[in-house]
Parts: C-alpha cells; sequence; structure tokens
C-alpha cells in the first residue's frame, strides 16, 4: 500500500533516526579508521617487545564480547557525562571497532616495502606525510572494507544506543523501529513499521550493492597478508 509510505515519510520520527544515524555512523567509522590507521602503521613499522606486545593485548580485546562490558561501560559514560550524547556514542563505538580494525591494518601495513618509507625520508617527507601520501593511498582496499563493515555494525546497532540514548530527539533509527513496534498490538500500524524498516534497510543494501567488490577484495587480501 503507497499510503504507507506517504505516512511514513510525514512521519518526523524517520526523519530525526536518519539524522541521528548518519552522524552516529560518520563520527564512528571517522575516529574508527583515522585512530586504527596510525596506530597500526606505527605497531607494523616497530619490531620491539613493546610492539608486540601491544598487538597480543589488541587481539585478546578483540576476543571480549561486547555485552560482558556493558555494566563497567555505562558506569565509565556516566561518570564522563557522556549518556544522551552522539558524540560519546560514537566514541564508544569507535573505541570497540578499532581492535579489529587496526588489526586488519597491521597485516597490510606489514606487506608494504620499508624502503618506501626510507625514500619519503629522503625526500623530506615526515612521519605523518608519508604516512598520509605514501602508506594510506595503498590501504584502499582494506580502508573501504572496513569503512563498510563500521557503518553497517554502527547503522543496525540498537543495544548500545538504547542503554545510552534515553531521549527522544537522540535516537537512532533502530531505536525509532523497535518504539514502533513496541506500542499496544492492537493499536500499532503494522504497514507503517514495515515500511519504517524498509526504509532503514536501505542505506545498507545499496552499500552492499555498490562496494560488494571492494568488501571481497579486502576481506580476501586481508586473509593471506601478514
Amino acid at each position: 500500500n503507497f499510503q504507507n509510505y506517504i505516512d511514513v515519510f510525514k512521519n518526523g520520527d524517520l526523519w530525526l533516526g536518519f539524522k541521528n544515524s548518519i552522524i552516529l555512523v560518520v563520527e564512528t567509522v571517522v575516529l574508527e579508521i583515522v585512530f586504527s590507521a596510525l596506530a597500526a602503521y606505527g605497531l607494523a613499522r616497530s619490531n620491539g617487545k613493546i610492539a608486540e606486545s601491544i598487538r597480543n593485548v589488541n587481539m585478546g580485546i578483540m576476543m571480549i564480547p561486547g555485552v560482558a562490558l556493558l555494566v563497567g561501560t555505562y558506569g565509565l559514560m556516566v561518570k564522563f557525562h557522556m549518556t544522551n550524547t552522539l558524540y560519546g556514542l560514537a566514541l564508544l563505538s569507535a573505541a570497540g571497532g578499532i581492535p579489529g580494525t587496526m588489526f586488519m591494518y597491521v597485516n597490510f601495513v606489514v606487506s608494504i616495502p620499508v624502503a618506501l618509507d626510507e625514500a619519503a625520508a629522503i625526500d623530506g617527507a615526515g612521519v605523518l606525510r608519508t604516512f598520509a601520501q605514501i602508506i594510506m593511498p595503498q590501504l584502499k582496499a582494506v580502508t573501504v572494507t572496513r569503512i563498510i563493515m563500521s557503518a553497517t555494525g554502527c547503522w543496525n546497532n540498537y543495544l548500545m544506543p538504547a542503554l545510552l540514548l534515553n531521549k527522544n530527539e537522540m535516537k537512532t533509527v533502530p531505536m525509532m523501529i523497535a518504539q514502533l513496534r513496541a506500542a499496544d498490538y492492537s493499536k500499532f500500524d503494522m504497514g507503517k513499521v514495515y515500511m519504517f524498516i524498509l526504509l532503514a534497510i536501505l542505506p545498507v543494501l545499496i552499500v552492499y550493492i555498490f562496494l560488494s567488490r571492494s568488501i571481497i577484495r579486502g576481506v580476501t587480501a586481508g586473509s593471506v597478508k601478514g
């Protein structure tokens, strides 16, 4: 029924949820990619025991389920007054994704010859310039892959937003859908709910359709490097 689409588009909650989700995804992805890539570059170019220990700790962190940290995470966010803020949730989401992203980046960076860094240094390039202009362009496949995976996970995340965002004006798309679905069964509009769900998953479908090759290339390359 096309009237369901009209009703959903007229609903201000849809646009509010999309706005909050987009802001959250952009902030999370930028933080996760930038800090993971920089950390991975430093670790991949360091051969000392400290770097090796950090890599091992990072592997251990990846094995900890996020649900096991809920109580401590919530207490930390309350302590720093970061509940009901998109930037606080973005920091938390990025922190959760950094170990996996850094692991993938390290495996790629170690395959890039150190001679490129040395040549750039001879030409007068500093560490950050070498990273930005020499190293990062060669990490396009893994970067695109991690952007897609991070953005999709953040867009679909319900647990952490539901735990940390209590104000209606801060709710994301999954929270809006859950709110509609939680209404009294005899009163809520099923057609509206399903149209809302369809519109919510369209961005994810579009991303996978147009960038699926980059996902496969990045994951496949990452599995044989390092």
